[in-house]
């Protein structure tokens, strides 16, 4: 009897305790920059892994000598492009930030004495893990499936000890 409750219960907490990682699709962002232009600026473009653009995703560059106040907000075109030009009197690891519907990529972006050091623009390691959420009828029929075998069990166990 102990053994059925503790499985019942085992059973129970594995469906309801455990989210799983949801494996979608990611955030990739790409950089150009045009040489020949007057202005060295980079353009970026946001897209998930299918190729899909990030369309109007919500921009936020932040500078170096503020990471918490956003310094410019922006949004990507229908194609996900955003154009940005940093103010090269601030020094250090510029912040940019694409997001939309809960994906995210960040790239850092440096500047120095000379400009922006195209060599060592690099995406920023996001700590965001997006976990698959348990359809609610599924988690219905497990409990009551889960439930209803206990009943079983308990009943077949008393009945054979009378």
């Amino acid at each position: 009897m102990k053994k059925l409750l503790l499985g019942s219960m085992l059973s129970l907490s594995a469906t309801f305790g455990f989210a799983t990682v949801a494996w979608g699709h990611a955030v990739q962002t790409d950089y150009f920059v045009d040489l020949f232009s007057a202005e060295l600026e980079l353009a970026f473009t946001a897209t998930y892994s299918n190729g899909e653009p990030m369309q109007s995703a919500t921009v936020l560059v932040y500078a170096p000598d503020d990471q918490e106040t956003p310094w410019l907000e922006s949004q990507t075109d229908e194609s996900g492009n955003f154009i940005f030009l940093p103010d090269e009197s601030l020094q250090g690891d510029w912040r940019i930030e694409f997001t939309q519907a809960g994906h995210q990529d960040i790239l850092s972006v440096p500047v120095d004495e000379n400009g922006i050091d195209y060599g060592n623009i690099s995406q920023v390691e996001s700590t965001d893990t997006h976990y698959a959420e348990i359809a609610p009828e599924a988690m219905g029929v497990l409990t009551a499936v889960s439930l209803g075998g206990l009943a079983v069990a308990i009943r077949r166990r008393l009945s054979q000890a009378a």
